[in-house]
């Protein structure tokens, strides 16, 4: 549900053949579908009309390659002023995840300078339009890990967190790892995503759901599986094509 997947986009892959490589290493790992999530902030600001037709084109890709993976839309939205956002909110600009209103992927900017301060109250509109927004990789957010209280206002206000396997497993260094599993802790309603952006960063899902059985037992883990599930099967169905060779809707998704 948090993937740079898309080529030659954003800061994802820059061919078509590491995107495939992406693909297949991400099939090897079990996963099925994938919801591609190109950024839209200041600086590369993708919105659904634009996300749409790049979408489709890997697909099509993917099905000529023989690679059994699914795309669906999405995106990672960076919010620094808190009225564009709802404006371009309001005007349905944002591809939400799987292009359907239920969840939303929300990124904060690394500079504390540009946090708003009215995160809080963003988040409760958010859920007042009907959308739960899921907080992209707060454990690598330093002033989230260094003070957790203000990462509590997101989360009393309605936003679900989004832990990245990469952190748990220690890729970006010792604090994002100690932070990620302290937020599994914290917190109840936490999903897991990969972030990949290119074949160096491309873990795929299946260690970060063992390194989650290993240190917080199957329960948490099936549980952390089973929120996603419950995220991803609200996405819209879109007809793509399958491995033989006719079109069928998607049916369920999972990373």
């Amino acid at each position: 549900m948090h993937c740079h997947i898309l080529p030659q986009v954003d800061d994802g892959p820059t061919s078509l053949d590491e995107s495939l490589a992406m693909a297949r290493f991400c099939v090897a790992d079990g996963i099925t579908h994938i919801i591609a999530t190109p950024h839209c902030h200041r600086y590369i600001h993708l919105l659904r009309d634009t996300i749409l037709p790049h979408v489709d084109r890997l697909n099509k890709e993917l099905f000529t390659a023989h690679i059994p993976l699914t795309i669906l839309p999405g995106s990672e939205i960076q919010v620094t002023n808190v009225e564009e956002y709802q404006k371009e909110f309001s005007l349905g600009l944002y591809c939400h995840l799987g292009d359907a209103p239920s969840f939303t992927l929300l990124e904060f900017n690394w500079d504390r300078k540009l946090f708003p301060d009215e995160a809080a109250l963003l988040v409760r509109w958010i859920r007042d339009q009907g959308t739960i927004p899921i907080l992209a990789h707060p454990e690598r957010h330093f002033y989230f890990t260094q003070n957790f209280p203000l990462l509590d206002t997101l989360v009393n206000a309605g936003a679900w967190v989004q832990v990245t396997v990469d952190s748990l497993l220690g890729h970006h260094g010792p604090d994002p790892k100690t932070a990620g599993a302290h937020l599994l802790e914290r917190y109840g309603d936490v999903v897991l995503a990969t972030d990949a952006h290119n074949m160096i960063r491309c873990s795929g899902l299946s260690a970060g759901y063992q390194w989650i059985k290993e240190h917080l037992g199957e329960q948490r883990r099936d549980d952390i599986h089973a929120r996603a599930e419950e995220i991803l099967t609200t996405c819209r169905v879109r007809k793509v094509p399958s491995s033989t060779g006719e079109t069928s809707p998607i049916d369920r998704v999972n990373s």
